[in-house]
C-alpha cells in the first residue's frame, strides 16, 4: 500500500519525477495484465521512437506461475529493446523472496528465475519490495542510476533552436492536443517565441521533436494534428480500450469481434477528434479502417450481427475499425475439415521462445487490408474467416490460405488448397504470404530465434 499509486490501473500512467539520484525520468507504469501484451508492445515501441528506456519487469516470486510470466514480459520488452534505435537497459525485480520461509524453496525459485535472466542477459535484483530500505534496494538504486546515466550519454539529441522554441511553445498551452493551425496562431500571438512563418518550416520543426519522442505528429491526407504529451493519450485512450474484464474501466465496445465503429469510438472518448483517433492507432498498428462491404464476406459481420440482436451497437452505414487484439472467439469448427495441398512454417528453435501476440496482431491486420482491396474487376469476392490467432480466406481465384499461429505461439503454420485449373495462383500468393510472414517477423520480433 503505497501512498499515491493505485493498483490495477488502467494500461498505462506516465509520472514525470524529479529524482535526487535518477535526475529528470518519465516513469510509465504498464499494467502487467495479459491482455495488455499487444496494446503494451505498440505502446513501448511508440515511445522508444525518440530515446532509449529502462525497463523494469517486477516478478512476485510468489505468483503460481513467475517464470511463465516473466518469460512472456521479458519476450515483449526484448523485442521492443532490440527494434529501438537506442540503447535500452532491461532490469529483473524478483520481490517477496523473504516470504518464502523454506530454505530449499527459496532456492528452487530462485534458481528457476535467475537461469532465465543469466540466458536472457539482463540485470537482475532480488528485493523484499514492500518496506522501504529493504535489503538489496542500494544495490537497486545503484543499477537504475547507472542505466539511466548510461542512455543520457549515448542519446545524441542535437535540436535546432527552432526546435527549443517550439517545444517550449507547445509546453505553454493548455490544450494536449493541438492541429496545425493551432500552432502557426500560437506562435503569431505570443511574442516570447519565434518559429517559422512558413507551413513546411513549421512542420520540419515539429517532426523533429517527432523523432526525438518529445510529441508526436499525426499526419492524415489533409490534417496534421499535434500530441503535446503523449502519455495523457495513452492512459487516457488505450489504457480504458484494451482494459482487461476484470478492470472498473473496461469497456465492452468490440463485443469480442475485434470490430468497433467510429459512432462508438466518439461516443467513448467525446473530448477527442475521431479522425486524430484512428490516426493515432494506425500509426501503432493496432486498427485498420476496413470496407464495410468486405467485412460482410468475413465471420466478424456474423459476430457482429449477433452482437447487435444482444443489445449492441447500431452499424448500418457506419464507418468501422478492425483492431485484432479485440478479438477473442476461438477457432471455427468447420476450419477443422478443410484439406490442404501445400504447407509451410515458421518454428521458434528455443524452447522459450514463442511469437509475441504483436506479431500476429500486426500480421493479420496488414493481411486484412490487402484482402479488403477490390480485384481487377473492382468487385470483392474474397470471403473470409477470423479467429483470436488465425485467419483463412477463399480468395476467388479457386485458391484457400489459412495463417495460424500454432504449437503455444512457437509456430506460424501457412496452408493452402487449390482448385482444379489454379495451382499457378496457388505457386504465386504462397510466395506473397510467405513473404509477408517473414517480413512482420523482421520487424517485430527480430530477438525471437
Amino acid at each position: 500500500n503505497v501512498e499515491g499509486v493505485v493498483p490495477c490501473t488502467a494500461g498505462i500512467i506516465p509520472y514525470k519525477l524529479q529524482h535526487r539520484t535518477l535526475g529528470n525520468i518519465i516513469l510509465h507504469d504498464f499494467a502487467g495484465h495479459s491482455e495488455y501484451y499487444s496494446s503494451h508492445s505498440a505502446v513501448i515501441e511508440n515511445l522508444l521512437q525518440g530515446s532509449g528506456g529502462v525497463f523494469l519487469i517486477v516478478v512476485n516470486i510468489l505468483e503460481k506461475q513467475p517464470v511463465k510470466q516473466l518469460h512472456q514480459w521479458l519476450t515483449v520488452v526484448t523485442n521492443e529493446a532490440q527494434k529501438a534505435l537506442n540503447q535500452c537497459h532491461v532490469i529483473v525485480i524478483v520481490s517477496h523472496k523473504d516470504e518464502i520461509s523454506n530454505p530449499f524453496e527459496r532456492r528452487r525459485r530462485k534458481e528457476e528465475i535467475q537461469e532465465i535472466i543469466v540466458r536472457e542477459r539482463c540485470d537482475s535484483v532480488f528485493l523484499d519490495c514492500r518496506k522501504l530500505g529493504g535489503s538489496g534496494v542500494d544495490s537497486f538504486f545503484n543499477k537504475l542510476s547507472s542505466a539511466c546515466e548510461s542512455i543520457r550519454s549515448t542519446s545524441g539529441r542535437n535540436l535546432s533552436l527552432y526546435c527549443h522554441t517550439m517545444y517550449g511553445l507547445l509546453e505553454e498551452r493548455k490544450e494536449n492536443i493541438l492541429t496545425l493551425s493551432d500552432v502557426m496562431s500560437a506562435g503569431k500571438d505570443n511574442d516570447d517565441y519565434f518559429i517559422p512563418d512558413k507551413r513546411e518550416d513549421v512542420l520540419d520543426a515539429l517532426d523533429s521533436l517527432h523523432s526525438t519522442g518529445l510529441i508526436s505528429v499525426l499526419k492524415s491526407e489533409d490534417k496534421v494534428w499535434v500530441v503535446v504529451n503523449k502519455g495523457i493519450l495513452l492512459t487516457e485512450v488505450d489504457g480504458i480500450l484494451f482494459a482487461p474484464e476484470t478492470f472498473k474501466e473496461h469497456v465492452d465496445i468490440a463485443s469480442n469481434t475485434g470490430i468497433v465503429s467510429v459512432s462508438g469510438l466518439t461516443r467513448l472518448f467525446p473530448e477527442y477528434d475521431p479522425d486524430m483517433l484512428i490516426c493515432f492507432f494506425k500509426n501503432m498498428e493496432l486498427c485498420q479502417e476496413l470496407n464495410p462491404s468486405f467485412l460482410t464476406m468475413t465471420n466478424l459481420h456474423q459476430l457482429a450481427v449477433e452482437a447487435e440482436e444482444e443489445g449492441g451497437i447500431e452499424r448500418r452505414g457506419e464507418r468501422l475499425l478492425f483492431f485484432p487484439c479485440l478479438l477473442s472467439s476461438d477457432r471455427p469448427d468447420e476450419m477443422t475439415s478443410q484439406v490442404y495441398q501445400f504447407g509451410w512454417c515458421l518454428q521458434c528453435t528455443s524452447k522459450h521462445h514463442f511469437f509475441p501476440p504483436r506479431y500476429f496482431h500486426v500480421l493479420s491486420l496488414r493481411l486484412a487490408y490487402k484482402m479488403a482491396l477490390p480485384q481487377e474487376d473492382h468487385k470483392l469476392n474474397r470471403y473470409c474467416t477470423f479467429w483470436k490467432n488465425g485467419l483463412y480466406w477463399l480468395n476467388g481465384h479457386g485458391v484457400g490460405s489459412l495463417v495460424e499461429i500454432v504449437d503455444e505461439s512457437q509456430c506460424v503454420l501457412v496452408m493452402m488448397s487449390s482448385e482444379k485449373g489454379y495451382s499457378d495462383n496457388m505457386v504465386s500468393l504462397r510466395r506473397d504470404v510467405i513473404g509477408e510472414v517473414m517480413s512482420v517477423y523482421k520487424e517485430s520480433c527480430p530477438s525471437l530465434e
